[in-house]
């Protein structure tokens, strides 16, 4: 199991902390996002590999991206979760709490390795900013920890789009999820 599946199983939930029965959501407009790797641990987490993913995640706090209010409004972290499991992430919840302003999250997805990847999201939420702490745990198909990474994700809001924001394309509403190889 490699960092970077661990990275991608947790980035979409941060995408959109929202659920249908919280009263917030956030704002339409311009956020930008700062990423900081708080720990990175196990086979294959060298010092370099982590100081290339913190560029990366740099390089990407750089940019701004537009929320367009037809995003905005379907955003939805409680759909997003139960949609993990329909794109074959097969992922169970321990818990689910993306009500009102705070965040609590704990997964444990199924890799087709026979392994797994345990996520735990805990933060605060509001319209115009976001606050969290996401750690994935990988564990081999015999239960040995592969590694650990800790994240730490700041979200802001900082007005309306402008004309340099990147404005993402509408995700589908359904379908697999993209295949990511493995690493040895």
């Amino acid at each position: 199991m490699t960092f970077r599946i661990m990275a991608l199983l947790a980035l979409p939930l941060a995408a959109s902390a929202c659920s249908p029965d919280a009263p917030v959501k956030r704002q339409a407009g311009s956020w930008s996002q700062k990423i900081e790797i708080v720990k990175f641990e196990g086979k294959g987490a060298t010092p370099e590999t982590k100081t290339q993913m913190q560029k990366m995640f740099d390089a990407m706090s750089t940019m701004s991206v537009c929320l367009t209010p037809a995003a905005a409004a379907k955003e939805d972290m409680g759909k997003a979760m139960e949609q993990m499991s329909a794109r074959g992430q097969n992922c169970t919840f321990a818990k689910k709490d993306v009500t009102g302003t705070s965040i609590a999250i704990d997964a444990t997805c199924k890799q087709p390795n026979g392994g797994t990847v345990k996520m735990t999201m805990t933060g605060t939420n509001s319209a115009t900013a976001q606050d969290m702490t996401m750690k994935t745990e990988g564990f081999a198909a015999n239960g040995t920890q592969e590694g650990t990474m800790e994240m730490h994700v700041k979200s802001t809001r900082n007005g309306e789009c402008k004309p340099t924001d990147v404005t993402p394309p509408e995700a589908p509403a359904t379908g697999p999820a993209p295949v990511v190889p493995a690493k040895p």
